[in-house]
């Protein structure tokens, strides 16, 4: 019976150590935060059909359509910029600082809605009522929304294992939720037809639940911790230029986001499969692998915590590069393509769910060195170079191709241009991919500095009672700094200490 006793006192005890772990993440924590990016997930799948409402619906011109989408999408581009800057300089409310952006989502809807409820008018206001609405949806609502970001994950969660959980717990509940939505949003596009009155019925359908469900973030998940005083001074434009001249590291960071978003954005598969595996339709193979990788999502905390996110990157990006070789030799085997994509998938996962840590890794960085931390306007650098990242890569097939010799009017490419196919398909991700290895050298070296910059900034910040400590990461798990002590008065813990790099960078 004492074995007995003692065996369950070790389980009771392990469970309760689990529960109050640091590093644990609820699984309602989980679902709550998954709520706002299913939400806007589920958004850009609907804006996608924005020049098929337009043209088979509207009657409008398609290049028109083009040149308005494109548009918007660049003035997006600045805009997060300035949404990053907005969120930064935000003062507190009874809501926090950057929650209250949450309610973005619920503009988001709202101009989707109106977007694909355009009255019936003259072609010239068709076309202004939808840049205008695009214009809403895109460049004001989803940029405040994306700005808050992480900020918001920095308020409400603590640790660099949390932030990583949370990424990637969230990411496989959204790209499930993306899959579901996938199969279901051509059935109702196909009852629609191109009547304007059911497009906007199905449109409003969808907004109403989608809007109600974003706002489950904002309800349901508090900022409990503060990462600076709120008396601080707003972030000033010279705060900005400070950081930006003196932290290479999150170049380094909107560089690799751009990398990634250019090797997965060029859209060349589509030419691949039609001229080398014969058979577009057979690209429906491809479209399965985002669920066959999808688990691996859910190891990459585990992974951030025993080799650090740098590794892990690192290692997806010698799967990139392994799957852009796969696709120069594969010569439209289908198996030999079908490996090659779930490579580069392999490549892609890592940055696009760590890339939150890493600018938190910065924001750290920047407080310790005596700077602001400013995560909002460093998200809405990484933000600016995933958009860039997109653009270039859809440029990139069509300057190749033109380059190349391609004609749309013939059933056989020239040889010229089946190479240049190749080329995109798989020499640019695979030098891409190799540039990251490259830059995630220096990087490491810098993650290998975290835990000193974290103890040291948490030891500063420990006397301060209005300022919650950073969570330090030790070779026993995550620990959080002691309860503030009285401040000694004859110490000055403003100033950074004499290895800050703030000497060294400035």
């Amino acid at each position: 019976m004492t074995k007995m006793s003692s065996a369950t006192t070790d389980r009771a005890a392990r469970r309760a150590a689990k529960k109050n772990s640091p590093e644990r993440l609820s699984a309602g924590a989980t679902l709550a935060w998954t709520t706002t990016g299913a939400s806007g997930a589920v958004n850009v799948i609907v804006l996608s059909y924005v020049v098929f409402y337009g043209t088979d619906v509207l009657g409008l011109n398609a290049a028109l359509l083009g040149v308005l989408a494109l548009l918007s999408k660049v003035l997006e581009a600045v805009a997060v910029i300035i949404a990053g800057w907005i969120v930064d300089r935000s003062p507190e409310t009874r809501w926090g600082k950057a929650r209250p952006y949450e309610l973005s989502i619920v503009g988001v809807w709202a101009a989707t809605w109106m977007l694909f409820s355009t009255p019936d008018m003259n072609d010239v206001g068709k076309a202004v009522w939808v840049f205008v609405a695009l214009f809403f949806a895109n460049v004001v609502f989803t940029s405040l929304l994306g700005a808050n970001d992480v900020l918001y994950l920095a308020r409400a969660f603590r640790g660099r294992v949390v932030y990583a959980k949370v990424a990637s717990r969230t990411g496989f509940f959204t790209v499930l939720a993306v899959v579901a939505f996938n199969v279901a949003l051509p059935i109702l596009i196909a009852q629609a037809g191109t009547s304007a009155p059911a497009w906007s019925m199905m449109i409003l359908f969808i907004a109403v639940p989608m809007a109600v469900i974003g706002l489950g973030r904002f309800i349901f998940v508090k900022e409990k911790y503060q990462t600076e005083a709120a008396d601080v001074p707003k972030v000033t434009f010279r705060d900005i230029i400070d950081v930006l001249k003196s932290n290479k590291y999150i170049w380094i960071v909107a560089g690799i986001t751009f990398v990634s978003t250019v090797a997965s954005g060029t859209g060349v598969l589509i030419y691949y499969f039609k001229y080398l595996v014969g058979d577009i339709a057979l690209m429906s193979v491809v479209a399965l692998i985002p669920l066959l990788v999808l688990p691996s999502l859910l190891i990459f905390p585990w992974l951030m915590k025993k080799i650090g996110a740098s590794r892990t990157i690192t290692f997806g990006a010698i799967a990139g590069v392994l799957g852009g070789i796969v696709m120069i030799f594969a010569g439209g085997n289908l198996l030999l393509v079908f490996l090659a994509s779930i490579l580069s998938s392999l490549g892609i996962l890592p940055v696009t769910f760590l890339a939150q840590v890493l600018i938190l890794d910065n924001a750290t960085y920047n407080q310790w060195s005596g700077r602001r931390r400013i995560e909002s306007t460093m998200g809405a650098i990484t933000a600016f170079a995933q958009r860039l990242g997109n653009g270039i890569g859809a440029g990139l097939t069509g300057v190749v191709l033109g380059l190349t010799g391609y004609d749309a009017a013939l059933a056989e490419q020239p040889s010229s241009a089946i190479t240049g196919i190749v080329v995109v398909a798989g020499v640019v991700p695979a030098v891409l991919w190799v540039g990251v290895i490259l830059v995630m050298r220096p990087y490491r070296k810098f993650e290998q500095m975290l835990p000193t910059i974290t103890e040291e900034l948490a030891v500063v910040l420990a006397g301060d009672p209005d300022i919650d400590a950073p969570a330090v990461e030790g070779e026993h798990g995550t620990k959080f700094a002691p309860e503030p002590v009285a401040a000694d008065t004859d110490a000055d813990t403003s100033t950074p200490s004499s290895s800050s790099p703030k000497a060294s960078d400035s």
